[in-house]
């Protein structure tokens, strides 16, 4: 199986610097136009299927992408992003004044950060790593569109190239509507090519 990854289009509270996390905005003007210029860059990769976040922001990149390719999009709950707990909802001004050592460590991309009511980098990478282990058993030989998150497409990187807890996740960080390309082939995952983001520029 090949998967595309990709994050969303841009929305207002990226705009705004908000921590969305399992919340929520719109996508913005140049968002779509961010879709636009991914579907260019993807148009020759067969996808069949085209698969969610169930954040509106993922949905909506989601379902342009369905739509061009003429494929179905379901939604799964794995594919959601990081869940920020106590930061979910704030500037990241007042994330970072109120709670400076979480927001500091979060956004330098230490993956040992501990988030009050949230996610650690390593859960969400074990969520999403089991997610298309088990996609896999049904479509190995398929090409199949994920859309999701940021920092899910972070945690999922940075555990695919070894889990160093030594290393800044922030390292694989992904423009909105930038993507990459991974293998699945008799279990075992491997990155092709990551962080893709020529087409936005």
């Amino acid at each position: 199986m090949r998967i595309i990854a990709i994050r969303h289009a841009e929305t207002q509270w990226n705009i705004e610097r908000i921590l969305q996390g399992r919340l929520d905005s719109p996508v913005t003007e140049n968002g779509f136009r961010q879709i636009n210029s991914l579907l260019s860059a993807i148009k020759d990769f067969p996808i069949s299927k085209v698969i969610s976040s169930s954040s509106g922001r993922a949905c909506t990149t989601g379902q342009v992408l369905a739509d061009y390719f003429g494929c179905g999009m379901e939604m799964n709950e794995n594919l959601c992003e990081q869940n920020f707990g106590i930061l979910e909802g704030l500037p990241f001004a007042q994330a970072d004044y109120h709670y400076p050592d979480i927001t500091s460590r979060l956004f330098a991309g230490d993956p040992t950060v501990t988030i009050p009511e949230g996610e650690s980098t390593i859960e969400v990478a074990q969520r999403a790593i089991s997610y298309i282990q088990n996609l896999a058993t049904n479509n190995s030989h398929a090409t199949v569109c994920l859309v999701t998150h940021g920092r899910t497409l972070q945690s999922l990187l940075w555990q695919l190239k070894g889990g160093n807890l030594q290393e800044e996740t922030t390292r694989y960080s992904h423009q909105n509507c930038s993507y990459s390309v991974i293998d699945v082939k008799n279990e075992k995952i491997h990155v092709v090519r990551w962080g893709v983001a020529t087409h936005l520029f």
